[in-house]
């Protein structure tokens, strides 16, 4: 059975240091379309939750792992 979830990793950079988190989607995306508004969802997420944020990179979670 194929999954339908899609993890990534969200790391933030801040004046103290980078925060690294994985982040879990109920769907996971086919399209690029789909992929781009995914990555945008978890940016806005993390500069809303770290306000104070300098950076913030969001890698699908089968790339970190490479």
């Amino acid at each position: 059975m194929n999954t339908t979830t899609a993890e990534y990793l969200v790391s933030v950079r801040t004046e103290e240091g980078t925060l690294s988190v994985f982040r879990t989607m109920p769907t996971r995306p086919t399209t690029d379309k789909g992929r781009k508004s995914h990555i945008t969802k978890l940016e806005n997420y993390a500069k809303k939750q770290y306000p104070n944020w300098l950076e913030v990179k969001v890698i699908p979670a089968f790339e970190a792992t490479k």
